[in-house]
């Protein structure tokens, strides 16, 4: 059996690296660079405290290969486990915190309800006064997330599978059995093709006649100049949508919560930096002053539920791997790629059946 996944982000090379470990013949075609897609432009938060019921058994999993991994593939994910705050500045949205941590509680995440006061326990310099409610798990953190994907790519390797970079898909035709894929103005055949391209996701369905209908989401994010670090947990804002945390080097990364686009944008702009800089300043004023070294624009897809597109489509030999949303895919892919790999060896997974892409 002779597969293709076509993008290598997260997905795509979690895919590759289990089917490869069984010995099956992966290509991976990437029609830029490794962290050319979302899985190089975001901030690496990695929690399971999330507010979709259906994901939080992959994210739990995730979290056990994002410990794992890095030893079988003797490569350094970077990850630290300083926590992660989610926090409310209005009375609905912390309303929402409360019953999620309710729902998260029950499927076995750790996470509880804490004040303003108990984030500044956290945080030194935290304006308890920017919000009014927050929910805390000890057991998240973030990751880096380009040794994520530079380990995986070697892993990958290591097991005999090729990663084609500057590979661009220019179309797929369904030829009896088999699915010929043109890259680059040469054709190649192979039994299934999977659909892990992100952004790109509705382009590459559109070749075998596939609506898949994914919105894109445009997302910016920057770094400041280094600083002693003291910021330990990563803070999602769920009301402004701005997230920051800092990396081992002293760097405040941050950003705000994309939004969808009608096309793949990834330029800066003001807008952003004005808007980030005045709620992150709020919430810790020790920012104020600091200099804003580089800000960038990622773009990434979310299905029409919110939930994953994952499994065969009508198309015999085509499967979907993408949708997976705002701030999860880090999350939940490492698990959900273990699984897709399942399917495809074994043909069926009810693990990943409520992700199905017909159930549209």
């Amino acid at each position: 059996m002779k597969i293709a996944i076509i993008g290598a982000g997260i997905m795509g090379l979690s895919t590759a690296y289990y089917l490869s470990k069984s010995g099956i013949d992966v290509t991976v075609l990437e029609q830029k660079y490794l962290l050319y897609g979302a899985s190089g432009r975001n901030s690496g938060g990695i929690t399971p405290m999330i507010d979709r019921e259906e994901l939080i058994p992959f994210a739990l999993e995730s979290i056990k290969l994002y410990d794992r991994l890095p030893s079988e593939l003797n490569f350094n994910f970077l990850m630290r486990k300083d926590g992660y705050v989610k926090l409310a500045s209005n009375e609905g949205d912390a309303d929402r915190l409360r019953q999620e941590v309710r729902m998260q509680n029950r499927l076995g995440v750790s996470s509880r309800v804490i004040s303003p006061e108990e984030i500044k326990e956290l945080v030194p310099d935290f304006n308890p006064d920017s919000a009014i409610a927050a929910s805390y798990c000890r057991d998240s953190g973030v990751v880096f997330p380009w040794p994520v994907i530079w380990g995986l790519a070697r892993g990958c390797r290591k097991n005999g599978a090729e990663i084609k970079t500057e590979a661009k898909v220019e179309r797929i035709e369904k030829n009896g059995e088999k699915l010929s894929v043109y890259v680059n103005g040469g054709k190649y055949e192979f039994d299934i093709v999977v659909n892990s391209a992100g952004a790109w996701s509705n382009e590459i369905s559109k070749m075998l006649g596939i609506e898949l209908g994914n919105r894109i989401i445009k997302e910016e994010v920057c770094v400041t100049e280094s600083v002693k670090p003291y910021i330990d947990p990563y803070i999602h804002d769920i009301s402004s949508g701005v997230y920051v945390t800092q990396t081992a080097r002293g760097e405040i990364i941050g950003g705000i919560t994309g939004k969808e686009t009608d096309t793949i944008n990834t330029s800066s702009t003001i807008e952003f930096a004005v808007k980030y800089a005045k709620r992150v300043t709020q919430m810790i004023p020790k920012l104020k002053g600091l200099a804003m070294l580089r800000q960038w624009a990622g773009v990434y897809d979310e299905s029409r539920d919110g939930l994953p597109v994952i499994g065969f489509t009508e198309v015999d030999g085509f499967i979907q791997a993408n949708g997976l949303g705002k701030h999860k895919g880090m999350i939940v892919a490492l698990s959900l790629g273990r699984e897709l790999a399942k399917l495809i060896e074994k043909g069926e997974n009810p693990v990943i059946k409520k992700f199905n892409p017909q159930r549209f």
